[in-house]
């Protein structure tokens, strides 16, 4: 009796899991580049090293172009039709970590929300934007000039700041 429990429950683990990857895994590529996203992890470059960047997409995937880092987000997509600007961040640093270490063409990135996936260009305008931003977030840690930019409550209650923040809405 214990034997086809045990049997009900592993099919049931195993149908449940086919569903949650169906909604949360890579989208549909050619190929998964597993191996290169955990070079992303080892590497030491000059992109890392002059921009003092780091970090792993989700996923990598092999596009007609060259590779496609991707992104997964639990939540909805946002109405506009385009990512948050986090994630279009996000997103655009993944871009440029994957060219510098993988040394391969990254044509554009995706953004897989709960509901659709968002392609979104690697243009020399968004990384020129991106390089501009990391430059606004040292200079700005430099001069002790960072400050909350939001007014969610919900934020500063799942925050791993909050004990030390003098600006938390809590």
């Amino acid at each position: 009796m214990f034997f086809l429990i045990a049997l009900i429950a592993a099919a049931f683990a195993w149908f449940v899991g086919r569903g949650l990857f169906a909604r949360t895994g890579p989208p549909h590529a050619r190929h998964s580049l597993r191996g290169r996203r955990r070079h992303l992890s080892t590497a030491r470059t000059s992109h890392i090293q002059r921009y003092r960047l780091s970090g792993k997409p989700d996923y990598l995937v092999r596009v007609k172009d060259g590779v496609a880092p991707v992104e997964l987000k639990s939540s909805q997509s946002p109405s506009s039709g385009r990512p948050y600007d986090g994630h279009l961040f996000q997103l655009a640093a993944y871009c440029l970590l994957v060219e510098d270490v993988c040394r391969v063409s990254v044509p554009y990135g995706l953004v897989k929300y709960e509901d659709r996936i968002i392609r979104v260009e690697y243009t020399p305008s968004l990384r020129a934007s991106l390089i501009t931003l990391l430059d606004e977030i040292r200079t700005a840690k430099r001069n002790g000039e960072c400050h909350i930019n939001h007014n969610q409550p919900s934020k500063c209650r799942s925050c791993g700041f909050s004990s030390v923040c003098g600006e938390g809405l809590i």
